[in-house]
């Protein structure tokens, strides 16, 4: 191997697999890309990672363990299901391929990200997907990423129904949510195909790019922290099982994601001089946004357990057929602010195939949290607050997707379909039964044989075990208690940003500048989700990816 390399990019995921793929893509160019998990060159993908179905978020082994984070203040911490293998999220993720609307992007370039408006960022969606069901200006049909919706006649009956409700109550069908924005009824885009999972490890990293005798793959690498000569990044010390070595690079690319990446540069001694020296950590550039800024979609979810011919065939393999999206109606708050993912199972199991959920989000938070570090050593935990509806706005908005919610699951055209309604939570003991494994399969077998044979039983164990013994009408009916349930119920949709904010050079919140170079030092990049300014109406998983391309056509032009 080289002794330096041109470019190190630090994370194998959603951003870092494209910045490899398209960097390495020219010749001169001697690229190493380092993941803290396993690789899977192509065609050794595991069986649950190709599905089309997010089988593979379900296994232990494709997560960072001992990860935790706090969803608000009062809460304790929790388990947090993040990816750490080749692909990132978008190896473990739903494939929800949205982009947003276009003033998500306006706004990020008022905020000071000159460069990235909705004009600059559109050329890039469209060059990283391959749409299979419309075309014109605003969509791309030549990209690594095949984009694809399920077609309304193959919708499954839970959803036909939620759908019919929602169409009583005057809203209209968004046949491309990747077009004008528009609230309504809406085909929900997937990064798939019917067949498997498309994540930019596939996509971009296929056979002929790993070919390439200028880039180079390191699996099971974790970057510990940035060396530095002076104020310019020289490499990146990593460590492979209990051993470190020195990695060399001309630049220096982090791609690790939004709770890792500040944790990288907070370790490399970039991040509030204050807080790093109560650590004992040497201050390389004292930017006070590292690590802040925290934010995601909160969600809650109302579920029904479904009666048998409710139960989504198993043709129609991919979980994500339709959403409602909306705008709330709070003062001041942007349109399409939030959004309903209305799906017709919601696990890989007997009784997740029969309970179908209404997924309340809200897609423009006010609220924000932080990423801080525990300890300076890289195996020790990251303290990670969300501070999830800190912010009365969003608890207010959050408040109307759930009345909303709890109309639908009530309405005529859904009743014939469910046993019982309730307010659902993902809890730890719901987490454990979601483990891929052949004891989770037959318990939650037998849970369902159960609950099907003795409705009595079954309404007592869906009012006390799964919906906490909170009645759905009471909720819908009672703001005091939907609080209480809100603000304990509530978690991110693992749409993690924000904690390395792109900006103006001058304001203290900035981190990297709109060419992701961080200030005050040389040679270093910050290429991935946490670069975003504020989150956009949507998965972030796109815009992950088409800040990649980006950067990276920069990159090659030589800005």
């Amino acid at each position: 191997m080289p002794a330096e390399w041109d470019y190190v990019i630090v994370g194998g995921g959603s951003s870092g697999a494209v910045l490899a793929g398209r960097l390495s893509a020219a010749a001169g160019n001697r690229v190493l890309l380092l993941e803290a998990g396993g690789d899977y060159p192509p065609g050794t993908e595991p069986a649950t990672v190709r599905d089309p179905y997010h089988l593979s978020v379900y296994e232990p082994h494709n997560l960072w363990p001992d990860l935790t984070v706090r969803w608000h203040a009062a809460a304790k911490p929790r388990f947090y299901e993040q990816a750490r293998l080749i692909g990132g999220g978008s190896s473990i993720n739903a494939m929800v391929a949205l982009r947003g609307v276009p003033d998500d992007y306006e706004a990020w370039a008022r905020d000071g990200a000159a460069g990235w408006g909705w004009d600059d960022v559109l050329p890039y969606f469209r060059r990283l997907e391959r749409d299979l069901d419309f075309g014109g200006p605003l969509h791309g049909d030549g990209g690594p990423i095949p984009i694809r919706r399920h077609r309304r006649e193959d919708w499954p009956p839970f959803v036909r129904a939620v759908a019919a409700a929602a169409a009583e109550r005057g809203l209209h069908l968004v046949d491309d949510m990747n077009g004008a924005p528009a609230d309504g009824i809406a085909r929900v885009p997937m990064s798939n195909t019917a067949d498997g999972r498309v994540s930019t490890a596939m996509a971009y990293l296929d056979r002929s790019a790993r070919a390439r005798p200028n880039l180079a793959i390191i699996d099971r690498a974790q970057a510990v922290r940035i060396t530095f000569d002076g104020s310019r990044a020289t490499g990146v010390v990593v460590r492979r099982g209990t051993r470190e070595e020195q990695i060399r690079g001309r630049e220096i690319i982090v791609a690790a994601g939004a709770l890792q990446s500040p944790a990288l540069l907070l370790r490399s001694g970039i991040g509030s001089g204050a807080a790093l020296q109560r650590l004992g950590i040497r201050v390389q550039s004292d930017l006070p946004g590292v690590g802040e800024n925290l934010h995601d979609h909160p969600v809650v979810a109302i579920a029904a357990l479904l009666r048998p011919q409710a139960r989504q065939p198993d043709s129609l393999r991919a979980a994500i057929n339709m959403a409602l999206r909306l705008t709330s109606g709070e003062p001041g708050s942007s349109a399409h602010d939030l959004y309903i993912a209305v799906q017709n199972k919601v696990s890989w199991h007997a009784l997740g195939r029969r309970i179908g959920a209404l997924l309340c989000c809200l897609y423009k938070p006010y609220s924000r949290g932080r990423v801080a570090l525990s300890d300076p050593d890289a195996a020790k935990p990251l303290a990670v607050a969300f501070d999830l509806l800190a912010d009365a706005r969003d608890l207010r908005r959050m408040h109307e997707a759930v009345i909303l919610a709890c109309e639908l699951v009530a309405a005529p055209a859904v009743g014939p379909l469910v046993h019982e309604v309730f307010p659902a939570g993902f809890s730890d003991s719901v987490r454990r039964l979601n483990r891929l494994s052949t004891v989770n399969r037959v318990r939650a077998g037998l849970l369902l044989t159960l609950l099907d044979c003795a409705p009595s039983l079954r309404r007592r164990m869906v009012r006390t075990v799964f919906g906490g013994g909170i009645d759905l009408g009471a909720l819908a009916a009672d703001a005091a208690m939907r609080t209480s349930w809100i603000r304990a119920r509530a978690t991110g949709f693992f749409h993690p940003v924000g904690t390395c904010r792109m900006g103006r050079a001058g304001d203290p919140r900035t981190v990297v500048d709109p060419a992701c170079r961080v200030l005050g030092v040389g040679n270093l990049r910050v290429v991935d989700a946490s670069i975003i300014p504020e989150i956009p109406r949507a998965n972030t998983n796109l815009t992950a990816v088409m800040m990649a391309e980006k950067a990276a056509d920069a990159i090659l032009r030589g800005g």
